[in-house]
């Protein structure tokens, strides 16, 4: 099967949480039947085998193996089960760190497991990153640098815009949702971004549209507000959008 490249009216959900919804498969069914480009993150390695299943021969869903920053110390040990499947996978997510903890001991061992992953993944050159940063993101961008050899995408990002300038000097990305758009502080920071480093995101089922969870086609709303924040109108904010992630992933 040829692996499609994204096109100029592709939809993009580059951080969604796909093995978390009731039913992961009809999530599947419904990108794959839309086109959307979706890069279906998961928390642990051990829950990686369930998303790798349910996406296999798929054109536009691509599961990406992580070990969340919240579930180091219950599933850190897990970190060596992602080595092996570095070569099955170009996505890894979600990873990175997060500071609401105020352990030292956590956030120690959570840069010692962000820093193992990016190493390995430094050696392969092609990987795709969707990285948490939540109160932490002058440490996550200090920790990947600005010579990391793949995509890196700051996923919902609400750091500084001090801290995200610095993102933005060392080439990475920013994919955006809709609890960003409907927040004063994200769109500050999405005024910040220079449109050809914006993705779109769900982070569903964690944001809720309406009376229930994201899911890749809302992504529309997020393009809708982008078009609106550029004064373009929303075909050209999808194309954008769209040509953005073509640039920097290449072969889906």
């Amino acid at each position: 099967m040829t692996t499609p490249t994204p096109s100029s009216n592709a939809l993009v959900d580059a951080h969604c949480h796909i093995d978390l919804y009731p039913s992961p498969e009809e999530i599947v069914k419904e990108a794959e039947a839309a086109g959307i480009f979706t890069i279906a993150v998961t928390n642990a390695p051990s829950v990686f085998f369930h998303t790798q299943a349910i996406t296999r021969g798929c054109r536009f869903v691509r599961p990406a193996i992580g070990l969340h920053p919240e579930l180091v110390l219950s599933h850190g040990a897990e970190v060596e089960k992602i080595w092996p499947f570095l070569d099955e996978t170009r996505y890894i997510g979600e990873i990175g760190l997060d500071y609401v903890t105020t352990s030292r001991e956590e956030r120690r061992r959570q840069t010692e497991v962000f820093s193992k992953i990016l190493e390995h993944c430094a050696r392969y050159g092609n990987k795709v990153l969707t990285v948490h940063s939540r109160r932490s993101a002058t440490d996550v961008i200090a920790a990947i640098g600005d010579h990391f050899p793949g995509v890196v995408i700051l996923h919902w990002f609400s750091g500084s815009i001090k801290e995200l300038r610095a993102a933005l000097a060392y080439g990475m990305y920013f994919s955006v949702n809709t609890a960003m758009v409907e927040s004063k502080n994200g769109q500050k920071l999405i005024a910040e971004m220079p449109r050809n480093r914006v993705f779109t995101e769900t982070d569903g089922p964690f944001v809720k549209v309406g009376s229930g969870p994201a899911k890749p086609p809302n992504v529309a709303n997020v393009v809708r507000y982008l078009a609106m924040a550029w004064g373009v109108s929303d075909d050209d904010a999808r194309y954008a959008v769209a040509a953005n992630f073509q640039a920097a992933i290449g072969q889906f």
